[in-house]
C-alpha cells in the first residue's frame, strides 16, 4: 500500500469509527461540530456515511482528539482505540477488524451511559481479552496487561498523527 492508499485508507477508518471514537471522548455530535467548526448535522452526515470524510476533514478532526489525548490523560481508551481502528485499522484481517470495532462500539455505549476513567478502561480490557479479540490485538504486535505498551500507544497515535500531517503537508 503506497503512502496516498494508506492516508486514503486512514480517513475512512476514522470516518468509519467516529461515532463511537466521539463518544468515548465524551462529546456529543454538536459538541465535536463546535470544536471543528461545523455542524452537528455534518458529524451526523459523516459518522451515517451520507457524504465522504475529506482531507480537511480528518486533519481537524485528528488535531481535537490529539488534543484530547494530551490534555486528558485520565481517558486512556482513546488513544488505544485510535491507533488500534484508525492508525493500525489497515493491518487487520477483516475479521479481526471487525471484532475489535464491535468491542469498541460496545465501550461507546458504556462511555455514553456516563463511564470514564478507569471503570471505561476495565470495560474495554475485559471485552478485548476473548480469544478472538487477544488474537486480532496480536496481529499488531499488541499484548493486553503491559501498561508499557499503553503507554508507548497513547505517544505513538499523537506522535504518528504529527509525522502523518508533515507528510501530507510537503
Amino acid at each position: 500500500m503506497n503512502d496516498k492508499e494508506k492516508k486514503q485508507k486512514q480517513i475512512q477508518l476514522l470516518q468509519q469509527n467516529l461515532c463511537s471514537i466521539r463518544k468515548i471522548a465524551g462529546w456529543t455530535a454538536e459538541q465535536l461540530g463546535e470544536k471543528i467548526g461545523v455542524t452537528k448535522q455534518t458529524i451526523s452526515n459523516l459518522e451515517n456515511s451520507k457524504s465522504p470524510m475529506n482531507l480537511t476533514q480528518y486533519i481537524a478532526i485528528r488535531s481535537i482528539l490529539d488534543y484530547e489525548i494530551e490534555s486528558n490523560p485520565d481517558n486512556t481508551v482513546l488513544p488505544q482505540v485510535i491507533n488500534i481502528l484508525v492508525d493500525r485499522g489497515a493491518e487487520l484481517e477483516e475479521e479481526n477488524y471487525s471484532e475489535i470495532k464491535e468491542t469498541v462500539d460496545t465501550v461507546a455505549a458504556s462511555a455514553s451511559d456516563g463511564k470514564t476513567g478507569a471503570s471505561l478502561a476495565k470495560i474495554f480490557t475485559s471485552l478485548l481479552t476473548t480469544p478472538k479479540g487477544i488474537s486480532a490485538l496480536a496481529t499488531l504486535g499488541i499484548m493486553l496487561g503491559q501498561s508499557e505498551m499503553l503507554a508507548k500507544i497513547a505517544g505513538a497515535t499523537a506522535t504518528g498523527t504529527a509525522n502523518w500531517l508533515k507528510k501530507i503537508i510537503k
